[in-house]
């Protein structure tokens, strides 16, 4: 039972490292994008993230590099 329960807590802990680095931002895009755009097809995931990339370049926010 407790190996469970560490189990669960490790993939919480996962989860939320991947929100705060950004890592699961395609899967929140295509949330979105499901519920307000349902006839549009998504952008695919590669260029997703080449748009991402070059919104920060454009529009630079706090980060540390």
């Amino acid at each position: 039972m407790a190996t469970i329960a560490l189990r669960e807590a490790l993939a919480s802990v996962g989860r939320y490292v991947h929100a705060v680095m950004g890592d699961n931002a395609y899967e929140v895009y295509l949330a979105h994008h499901r519920a307000a755009h349902p006839d549009v097809p998504p952008m695919p995931e590669r260029a997703f993230w080449r748009e991402r990339d070059d919104v920060q370049d454009r529009e630079p926010q706090g980060r540390c590099c």
